[in-house]
Formats: C-alpha cells, sequence, structure tokens
C-alpha cells in the first residue's frame, strides 16, 4: 500500500488558526513553512529551543495524520521518500532535509510504529524548486513481510 502526505503552506496557515484558539495569547506561528528546518539550524540551538521546535513540529505532524484520516495505522514495515520543494533556487543539501521531527510526529501519530531500522527500510532524501508553492511531499510504501 502506498500512502502520499503533501504538506503546503495552505496547511501551515490552516494550523496556525487552530493553534491560535487554544494558545490565545501566542502571536508567533508555531510553524513557518511547509518544509522542515535544515539540519543547520537546529543543529546549533540550545537545547530548550530545539525542544521547543521538536515539540511544535511533532504537534503539527499530528495534526496532518489526523487531517489525512492515517492515525492510527501503525505501519509496520515501510519505505519514505521525502521531497521538499523550497521557494527559490539556492542550494541547498538533501541531507540537511533530514525529516527527524516530522518522523517523530508520525509515530506519536501512530502513522508508523517506530522510525528505527526495523520499520523504515529504507529513506530517500530529495530537493526541488517551486516558487508558487513549497511544499513537502511524502510518499510512504508499506511493505508486506
Amino acid at each position: 500500500m502506498e500512502y502520499k502526505i503533501v504538506i503546503t503552506q495552505s496547511d501551515v496557515d490552516r494550523y496556525a488558526e487552530e493553534y491560535f484558539k487554544v494558545h490565545t495569547k501566542a502571536r508567533k506561528k508555531p510553524i513557518e513553512h511547509p518544509y522542515h528546518p535544515s539540519i543547520n539550524t537546529w543543529f546549533v540551538m540550545k537545547r530548550p529551543q530545539m525542544n521547543d521546535l521538536k515539540q511544535k513540529w511533532k504537534d503539527f505532524i499530528e495534526w496532518v495524520i489526523s487531517e489525512n484520516n492515517l492515525s492510527d495505522l501503525k505501519l509496520t514495515t515501510f519505505r519514505m521518500t521525502f521531497k521538499t520543494y523550497m521557494p527559490t533556487k539556492r542550494r541547498i543539501d538533501p541531507d540537511n532535509t533530514v525529516p527527524k521531527f516530522i518522523l517523530d510526529g508520525m509515530t506519536e501519530a501512530g502513522f508508523i510504529v517506530d522510525d528505527d531500522g526495523e520499520h523504515l527500510v529504507s529513506l530517500e532524501l530529495c530537493t526541488g524548486y517551486d516558487k508558487d508553492m513549497p511544499r513537502t511531499e511524502i510518499t510512504i510504501t508499506s511493505i508486506e513481510k
């Protein structure tokens, strides 16, 4: 079975609306862009900031999984392809787009059992350019054993 999840700016904006209803004193959007922050960004953060960013992404991905009716599928063996479309032609290394926080959110939502090597057997990272619609496309292929 194959699943495709596309995260767009529209999703980020809809999530922000719901977030602000719950967090009435918040002023800053929890998620800014429809693509995972670069490892270069979060690797240099202090631990509390990194944990905060990780939690915000985990909550957002749980929401995305729920919106796509994929909660509690508990996929046990699968491969994933992440294609990140950036809004500029600026050079980006695919390995800097490591989707750590997205995978953690998928695990928390019950979409996948875990993101360890026993369950996630292959991870492909790709980048592209789309000025008009930056996004993250995630293709998950369940592997029957």
